[in-house]
């Protein structure tokens, strides 16, 4: 066996061992999606996350009226707040172009909690058919000086997800997984991994069809 055939060898065992060990850390992040309702046509599911000690959490309904009527919806940055659970205060911060635009939210949680703002990028993506429109949502703690009176979140991975159906309906999807700072307890955060998700679909759901009546 001659010494340029051994060194090939060496090469590719080298390969395999580092693509190995750059991608077996993802398969193992993946845990089964647990459902926790179906209650009002809303699915509802969350997982573990390695790492973390807050569950990640996705939601999934259909609205009965197409995308074109949903999407200026979900993009006005004002009327967020009269959907998205326990959101008292949104606005735009910064245009970075016609796919991506910077916003702040405060979000009122119970008491004695205190209230948490986030400053995040919303970056907008659609297929080639035009029949799916995603954003992608991450947080941009530092974008903005920290407020006294307010926690500020520090990280957010967010999908949103509108796709055509057949028959002018719409399925929309959402998945996330955050950290609200402070020194919230894991438990009180992951009580709200099913109530953040079902009230805001089900609030999103309610202006679509009282918008699209009219």
């Amino acid at each position: 066996m001659s010494s340029a055939f051994i060194i090939k060898r060496l090469k590719f065992i080298v390969l395999i061992f580092f693509v190995l060990a750059f991608t077996a850390p993802v398969y193992a992040a993946e845990y089964p999606w647990q459902l926790k309702t179906t209650a009002e046509g809303i699915s509802v599911y969350t997982r573990k996350v390695d790492g973390s000690a807050i569950l990640e959490f996705k939601a999934t309904m259909t609205v009965d009226a197409p995308l074109s009527k949903i999407i200026p919806i979900f993009e006005d940055t004002k009327g967020l707040m009269s959907w998205y659970y326990q959101c008292i205060h949104s606005e735009l911060v910064k245009n970075e172009n016609p796919q991506d635009k910077i916003q702040y939210i405060v979000l009122r949680l119970p008491w004695p909690v205190a209230e948490r703002d986030c400053v995040f990028r919303s970056s907008k993506s659609t297929d080639e058919k035009n029949s799916s429109i995603s954003y992608s949502i991450h947080a941009l703690p530092d974008f903005l000086p920290i407020k006294k009176d307010k926690i500020r979140v520090p990280m957010i991975n967010a999908i949103w997800r509108f796709t055509s159906l057949p028959g002018g309906k719409t399925e929309i999807y959402f998945q996330q997984h955050s950290n609200p700072g402070g020194s919230l307890p894991a438990f009180i955060v992951n009580g709200l991994t099913v109530d953040t998700p079902f009230n805001s679909l089900k609030a999103l759901r309610q202006l679509i069809m009282e918008t699209h009546a009219h």
